[in-house]
């Protein structure tokens, strides 16, 4: 249950940084790059212990890493632009949509149990994180929330939330939780690294305090949510089909009442619902 809560806590904190990013004019890339520094940086402390690097590079799981890494830099950006276009509701709502891949993957490769009432609740998940996200104070067209970025975001994220616990239930154990999060992060900043790169030689990048201290903050709460939401799959007894919707209904309304509180961002009847049905979904998923 630690690692659950610890993952909520750090994907919701993530979502309100790149809120901030763009109240404070933040420079995305930068902060992307330094965050992934300090992943590795923390991956790296915490992995060496168990396994060397040369070990780590023979590992089964070592191909997966950089793909997983790729899909960390796409996500990131998507959620960071999103953010800054479209508020924090829509960009928890596209991320947290995707639990409907993984989800239904889940029944089909890890012999997760099919019940009706988990059928409602991941339906009724999905409804509430959908109303959720189109109802605020800019959007009266609820099909502003299905343009393509959100949707690149949704099946992004999804892709890399269904790689993590492929990974997880085939080749890791508690011995190589860190080292494959470490690895990921690694090329995850060497592929955000050579795009920082490129503007350096194009001479548009100038470096700036608080672009540092952005990336620095990011890269602690980015690592823990990946890190803790691998243990919590690794968990005995969590399947992953109830998981990922508890996750996404948790980061969600808690993103959505902090950018209300922090940023503004108006709490409507519609949130209040949505709030309503996604502690059912919670219940029945549970069930």
């Amino acid at each position: 249950m630690l690692f659950l809560v610890l993952a909520i806590v750090c994907s919701t904190f993530n979502h309100l940084m790149f809120k901030a990013f763009a109240r404070r004019r933040i420079d995305l890339l930068s902060a992307i790059v330094i965050n992934y520094v300090v992943c590795v940086v923390i991956g790296y402390s915490s992995s060496m212990a168990s396994m060397s690097l040369p070990s780590m590079l023979g590992q089964n799981w070592y191909p997966f890493s950089i793909l997983q890494g790729g899909l960390l830099v796409a996500c990131l950006f998507l959620i960071g632009w999103t953010t800054a276009k479209q508020g924090v509701s829509i960009a928890s709502l596209a991320t947290r949509l995707s639990v409907a891949i993984p989800t239904v993957i889940a029944f089909f490769l890890y012999d997760d149990a099919v019940t009706t009432l988990k059928i409602i609740g991941i339906l009724a998940a999905l409804i509430a994180l959908y109303l959720s996200g189109v109802e605020d104070a800019e959007t009266k067209d609820p099909l502003r929330a299905i343009n393509w970025l959100p949707f690149i975001l949704f099946v992004g994220f999804g892709v890399h939330s269904t790689l993590l616990k492929f990974v997880q239930a085939r080749f890791l154990d508690s011995t190589s939780y860190h080292a494959y999060v470490m690895a990921s992060f690694f090329a995850a900043l060497l592929i955000s690294g050579l795009v920082l790169a490129w503007r350096i030689f194009k001479r548009r990048y100038t470096a700036r305090p608080q672009d540092l201290a952005a990336g620095l903050i990011l890269g602690c709460t980015n690592y823990g949510a990946v890190y803790f939401l691998i243990r919590a799959l690794g968990v005995p007894g969590w399947q992953s089909s109830q998981l990922f919707p508890t996750i996404s209904i948790a980061v969600v309304s808690l993103s959505s009442l902090g950018a209300w509180v922090v940023f503004n961002e108006r709490l409507q009847r519609r949130m209040l619902g949505a709030l309503i049905i996604g502690v059912a979904a919670i219940v029945l998923v549970n069930l």
